[in-house]
Parts: structure tokens; C-alpha cells; sequence
């Protein structure tokens, strides 16, 4: 079943519950509430369902191991290859994990705060974000053109933008100086990357 149809099951069975119980109470106690209860019902559900389909999108990560995690924040790519650093900041929509595709396959995918790290053929690459679940329609997706040179480590950080209508999905090119990113990322979680780059 589709995640985001399971969470508004969930959600009108919690509008349904939560009304009956609520109505239920009142009337045992001899008080008339009228719709309160089923208004409160539904505006609960209705939270539920909105949150849990924003994270529909969310799978199954794996954290990168220690011997990776040193690897990548000794900025060691794979010979012949550049070291690409992507990682995510920012409090707006931190608990949604955000797809991170490279050369269109499915690379990493990261809450905020988290990190991955890519090693690239040298040669151009797209690197591609966005979100999966209802979160996918609410935040427009950002794609990036990376150039890479073998030995080069190059960083990317991933935020999100609040808009009016849409969020947008903002990257930016960060200067990949080794002591200072670094020390941006020792204190986040590593993501281990779905593959080691191409």
C-alpha cells in the first residue's frame, strides 16, 4: 500500500477514535459538546496524516562505518577519482530525508544533520535533490553540474528555502578547504552512500 494512503487511514482512524472517545466521555458525564470533539478528531488526524506523509518519503539508511567515516574526513578519494562531500544543515524539514541522485541512480539519502561522501570518475556529473513522499510536491527539487578532477574534493551543501506556496531545495558550492570542512562535519552522522560514485 501506498505510504501516503496508509497515513491518511491512520489519520481519519485517529480522527474517528478521538472523536468517539471524546464525545463518549462527555455524554457519560452528561455534557453536550456538540462537534467540539469531532472537530478536535479531525484537525488531529488530520496532523497526523499531513506529518507522516511528509516523511512517507523516508527510507531505510545505513550509517557509514568508522574506517568510511575516517576515509571521507581524511578527504582520501579513490585513485583516479575526486571526493565529493555532499552533507545537509538546517532545521526546515529535517526529520524528511532528502534523496541525493547522481547520474540519476539513487546515491544517498539524508536527514539534516548528515553527510555522505561520493567518489566521482573524472568528467561531468549531475547531482540531483529532492524528496520522495508528500514532501516531493511541497519543495522544488535542485540539480547541479559537477565537474570532476582526480585528487579534487568537492563539497556541496544541501539546505532548504521557505517560499509562499513552495519550498525550494537550495546547494551550495562550499570551498572544500580541509581543517575548516572538517570541522563542519565531525559532529554529524555519515550516511553510508547507496554506491561509491562512477
Amino acid at each position: 500500500m501506498n505510504k501516503i494512503v496508509l497515513w491518511c487511514l491512520i489519520g481519519f482512524g485517529i480522527a474517528l477514535v478521538v472523536g468517539l472517545a471524546l464525545g463518549g466521555f462527555a455524554g457519560a458525564n452528561g455534557a453536550d459538546l456538540g462537534v467540539a470533539p469531532w472537530i478536535l478528531g479531525g484537525l488531529l488526524g488530520a496532523f497526523v496524516a499531513y506529518i507522516g506523509g511528509n516523511l512517507a518519503g523516508n527510507r531505510k539508511v545505513a550509517t557509514a562505518s568508522t574506517e568510511a567515516r575516517d576515509k571521507a574526513l581524511a578527504f582520501d578519494a579513490l585513485p583516479g577519482h575526486a571526493l565529493l562531500i555532499v552533507y545537509r544543515e538546517g532545521f526546515v524539514g529535517m526529520a524528511a530525508g532528502m534523496n541525493v541522485m547522481l547520474d540519476g541512480q539513487m546515491a544517498a539519502q539524508l536527514k539534516s544533520p548528515r553527510f555522505t561522501a561520493l567518489n566521482l570518475a573524472e568528467g561531468d556529473h549531475t547531482v540531483s535533490f529532492g524528496f520522495g513522499g508528500l514532501a516531493g510536491a511541497q519543495n522544488n527539487a535542485a540539480e547541479v553540474r559537477v565537474p570532476a578532477v582526480a585528487g579534487q574534493v568537492i563539497a556541496l551543501k544541501a539546505a532548504m528555502a521557505m517560499g509562499a506556496l513552495k519550498n525550494t531545495i537550495t546547494v551550495e558550492w562550499v570551498e572544500a578547504y580541509p581543517s575548516e570542512l572538517r570541522e563542519r562535519l565531525k559532529d554529524m552522522k555519515m550516511v553510508a552512500a547507496d554506491q561509491a560514485g562512477g
